[in-house]
């Protein structure tokens, strides 16, 4: 083994453990309950802008990688929080998760509350589209390939309307597995255009080798749409 392939091994593993000391595992409350999460604060005094991260998946499954992505959260200067939805539940529980996940966000002393944006992947893409219908104090949203949720998404669009946050629709051209995220993540930048909302989309090239499902692009942060997020963000965030 080379001297220069053990100095990389040495780095990538330094990254890692970097990455996780910036991520605690905490539980915040919700109504009667106190809810499983992942926290992440940049070093420093803040007030810092933050980032309410909703995962895809749901009872009990995970997609995505909300540890890595709160993270690169922190290392942008952005306080992270990411609710784990790890109990099979309904939509409207989902949503009222959300709502007890930004309303903990908010409050925290570290927290700029007039700069908090919202990021969701798949499932987590949908309840970040509802949270920006519903909290127009939001700054940004950014729905990652957002799932059709059985019309939930459809009727989140027919809610849609001015004042709503900034959005920006991510979808990898072959995330067409599951459901046909490319049409929905067209469709939801359309009408929310229609609706005068303030919205656009990137189509990504195919993701991974031939007949992969495209949605595993956001299984992990990765640069090349990590930097478009960080852009949208920065426009949005990092503005009084």
């Amino acid at each position: 083994m080379s001297n220069r392939y053990k100095l990389f091994l040495f780095l990538a593993l330094l990254a890692d453990t970097v990455a996780a000391n910036e991520v605690e595992k905490i539980r915040f409350p919700a109504g009667d309950d106190r809810l499983p999460a992942f926290r992440a604060i940049p070093e420093g005094d803040g007030p810092f802008p933050a980032v309410l991260f909703l995962h895809g998946g749901r009872g009990g499954k995970v997609g995505g990688d909300p540890r890595a992505s709160l993270a690169a959260l922190a290392r942008s200067g952005y306080v992270g929080l990411a609710p784990m939805r790890l109990e099979a539940a309904t939509l409207k529980t989902e949503i009222d998760q959300t709502r007890s996940a930004l309303a903990y966000l908010k409050n925290l002393r570290q927290v700029d509350p007039q700069r908090i944006a919202v990021i969701g992947f798949s499932r987590g893409g949908l309840l970040a589209l509802i949270a920006a219908v519903e909290h127009t104090d939001l700054r940004a949203a950014i729905l990652m390939a957002p799932a059709p949720g059985r019309g939930a998404l459809d009727r989140a669009l027919g809610r849609a309307s001015q004042p709503m946050p900034p959005v920006l629709v991510l979808v990898a051209e072959n995330d067409t597995h599951q459901a046909d995220h490319v049409t929905l993540a067209r469709q939801t930048m359309q009408q929310l255009r229609s609706k005068n909302v303030a919205a656009e989309w990137i189509l990504y090239p195919p993701f991974g080798p031939p007949a992969a499902d495209g949605h595993q692009l956001f299984f992990r942060v990765r640069d090349g749409y990590w930097s478009d997020v960080r852009t949208f963000l920065t426009r949005h965030l990092q503005t009084e």
